[in-house]
């Protein structure tokens, strides 16, 4: 089991924000880790967003990888406390959570 945290702005808009995804397994054939995280992101913010009648995003999602965590060498389980800590969170069951609401 693995995770990505990383950091991303929508758009033009300053602020950053923080995100972890869990993953049961990660490939080394991959394009890039923002972009593994990219579809997760998007699906969840855009499921956030019509679930409260918001426009769906159409600008750019920026990503920024802080960090990417194995369990080869390290216990990588977190308790679901941490949840609430991130803005968005996509656990190891496939759940998606922003601002520590379950989408």
């Amino acid at each position: 089991m693995s995770f990505i945290t990383f950091i991303y702005r929508v758009g033009k808009n300053p602020k950053t924000y923080y995100g972890k995804c869990c993953f049961n397994y990660i490939t080394d054939d991959h394009e890039g880790l923002d972009n593994e995280v990219r579809y997760f992101l998007k699906e969840g913010l855009n499921g956030y967003r019509k679930k409260n009648n918001i426009q769906q995003i159409k600008s750019k999602i920026m990503i920024g990888i802080l960090s990417l965590s194995t369990d080869k060498n390290i216990p990588t389980y977190s308790t679901n406390a941490e949840i609430k800590c991130f803005d968005f969170y996509k656990n190891y069951e496939g759940q998606t959570y922003v601002n520590g609401k379950l989408i």
